[in-house]
């Protein structure tokens, strides 16, 4: 497999034994089988009938001021921490972690709490990015479950709670108004 051709095979590899003396690593992965695991998240405010959308800064690298939904990448750093709070093994694995990514992405980028039980994949891909890096991505609805917005820092510049029939009026990232539709249509219909 070539850079150009990714395929998923695998997310993240653990060393099976006890995670208290080891380290999550991919070290002895095959480096043709990783990927970054991207979550978008789409946070719909079911009484409002309303989804989130922010502003990326002017100062991204990628399509800077476009509005676009939060999201972020699992980290092994997630992995081991929820291990170490459910007191799984590593081979037993976490249960719902796209639900948790979806909690853990939309408290960092704009501090709102979503339900991730409600978490629904809306779209899921693979890609290449510029520089080279193979990505799995999927897009979640999840509906809001309190909190005011705080943008994280550097990365949005503003923010807005729009409607489906609204969602035309903001300069966003190509395709996401149709994944809110997607969405709109999962958690409100």
């Amino acid at each position: 497999t070539t850079p150009t051709q990714p395929y998923f095979k695998s997310i993240i590899f653990v060393t099976i034994s006890d995670m208290s003396d080891q380290q999550i690593s991919s070290d002895k992965a095959k480096q043709d089988k990783l990927f970054y695991v991207v979550a978008n998240i789409i946070i719909i405010n079911i009484a409002q009938r309303t989804c989130l959308i922010l502003k990326r800064s002017d100062s991204e690298k990628v399509l800077p001021g476009k509005y676009a939904f939060p999201g972020g990448k699992l980290e092994h750093g997630d992995l081991q921490k929820l291990l170490n709070e459910s007191g799984n093994k590593p081979i037993e694995g976490i249960d719902n972690i796209l639900g948790k990514l979806a909690e853990r992405e939309s408290e960092e980028e704009c501090g709102l709490k979503v339900n991730g039980d409600t978490a629904a994949v809306i779209k899921n891909k693979v890609f290449v990015r510029p520089d080279g890096v193979p990505v799995f991505m999927v897009t979640l609805a999840a509906a809001y479950d309190g909190g005011d917005v705080v943008l994280e820092d550097d990365s949005f510049s503003s923010y807005a709670w729009t409607t489906r029939e609204d969602f035309d009026s903001y300069d966003a990232i190509p395709g996401i108004r149709e994944e809110a539709v997607k969405a709109f249509d999962q958690l409100l219909d």
